[in-house]
């Protein structure tokens, strides 16, 4: 066999179950849309199938805590139906639910991809990092929590690297004290801005789990208050920061032109917007009418940057992108994958096990009230997360377990508010988040350190807030 045609053999081994892959999950998200646009009983077996094939496909490469959640996810299925604790109907449910955070991810997947080679991006980067000191760390707070709406995690990638640039360390003590300041402000605002997403942005894995556990609640009606809770988040961030920090002089500068950023605000502005409208038009809940557009906003961004090219150039761009980039992109996110499903699928088959008239007897015989009960869940979750328990799994289930409870009486947005700041809290306190460890890998710290120390007064700070809040109104 000749060289060439022993690379186009083995280039054929390895694109076959990639693409493959990536159609199953594109099969799997279109079963996901046919169940947000009507009844679609074949939906749920087809989803299952396409799966369990991707994850089969891509199982090596999928990490083995991830492996044991689906295991765990399958053993479960089979096992309670076998003993007729579940029926077809709810596993049918379970996995509508793991398919739509399939759904989640894969539509997001298109974005970030647009994201990833936008000059935008880089250009509003470059310009934060470049800020006086006096305005620099709300500038990269805030840019921070606007990158991460479309890159999520890969927004710390950006501006992480972007600040290991930007630091020159010197040759002398007081050079290398002022550049290791420098840094830490500016990684701390990155990881603030990160956090604060969980709290309200529609492209956040917190606001999936929230609104997929509590139906009755609708994304439009909490988002106000998310927005509001993310603004003080960010601005009590940079009030420490002055604090810690004196204000230097500003002095102007061509970098510290703001104007650069108004774009990428409207891009933002644009993908609830164009929900809201393909919500009005169908009749579907905002945040499925989101998934559906991001997509398509995805290619149309993608489309802009070849937007030098005569037309018929510029589709050929486009369709070469998505046959390259996009099976790449898909199959790239299998450990994400492999625990959304897993936790989903597990929330749904597990909540009618839990007897909530029991639990509500023993709150009461316990006398413990709202305030202490919405408390004790914040703790349970960041003492998980401290422990290397997967707030998704943590999450769903106190979740799943608190809707079945009989006279309920604390608001939907109480609930969502709650888990939202202390998801906020553990993203850039505990070291076992990949946020945490990732943002960590561009100081001279540990993730304890730089969660536990660096960051430390302010998450104390915020929880202590919340709970103080809780224990006045509720």
């Amino acid at each position: 066999m000749s060289t060439s045609a022993a690379v186009i053999e083995q280039s054929g081994s390895i694109l076959w179950p990639r693409n493959f892959s990536a159609l199953c999950l594109v099969i799997v998200c279109l079963c996901a849309v046919a169940r947000e646009l009507g009844p679609s009983p074949w939906a749920s077996a087809l989803a299952g199938i396409g799966m369990l094939l991707f994850l089969a496909l891509q199982w090596r490469q999928i990490y083995r805590t991830f492996q044991f959640f689906v295991l765990l996810a399958v053993g479960l299925a089979l096992a309670l139906w076998f003993m007729d604790y579940v029926t077809l109907a709810e596993l049918a449910t379970a996995i509508d639910r793991a398919a739509f955070f399939t759904f989640f991810l894969t539509s997001l997947a298109v974005l970030r991809e647009a994201a990833g080679s936008s000059p935008l991006v880089r250009r509003c980067g470059t310009v934060m990092v470049n800020q006086p000191p006096g305005r620099r760390y709300l500038l990269m707070s805030v840019g921070s929590h606007l990158f991460s709406v479309m890159l999520n995690i890969g927004a710390l990638n950006v501006l992480g690297t972007m600040v290991k640039r930007a630091i020159n360390y010197g040759d002398t003590e007081e050079q290398r004290r002022i550049a290791n300041i420098r840094s830490r402000r500016m990684l701390t605002a990155v990881l603030r801005g990160f956090s604060g997403i969980p709290l309200w942005s529609p492209t956040s894995v917190t606001m999936l789990l929230v609104m997929s556990a509590i139906p009755s609640l609708q994304w439009e009606r909490y988002a106000p208050v998310g927005l509001l809770l993310a603004g003080l988040f960010i601005l009590w961030g940079a009030l420490l920061d002055r604090i810690s920090y004196p204000q230097r002089a500003v002095t102007p500068g061509a970098n510290h032109r703001l104007h650069y950023l108004i774009p990428l605000v409207l891009l933002v502005a644009v993908i609830p917007s164009s929900a809201s409208v393909v919500s009005a038009i169908t009749g579907l809940k905002l945040f499925s009418a989101l998934l559906i557009c991001v997509p398509f906003i995805g290619v149309i961004w993608i489309s802009y940057q070849y937007r030098r090219a005569k037309p018929r150039l510029n589709a050929a761009l486009i369709v070469r992108r998505i046959s390259r980039s996009f099976p790449v992109t898909f199959t790239n996110q299998r450990n994400e994958v492999a625990l959304f499903t897993s936790s989903g699928f597990i929330g749904v088959i597990l909540i009618p096990l839990v007897d909530p008239v029991w639990i509500n007897d023993w709150l009461q015989h316990a006398n413990i009230g709202d305030a202490w009960l919405m408390i004790m869940i914040s703790l349970t979750i960041l003492l998980s997360s401290l422990i290397a328990i997967n707030p998704m799994i943590t999450v769903t289930l106190i979740l799943g377990v608190l809707q079945e409870l009989p006279n309920l009486t604390i608001s939907p947005t109480i609930q969502v508010a709650v888990i939202s700041l202390t998801w906020a809290v553990f993203s850039g306190m505990s070291p076992f988040t990949a946020a945490l460890r990732f943002i960590s890998s561009f100081s001279n710290v540990s993730p304890v350190v730089f969660g536990l120390v660096w960051n430390g007064v302010f998450n104390l700070t915020v929880l202590l807030t919340l709970y103080a809040m809780l224990l006045i109104y509720l």
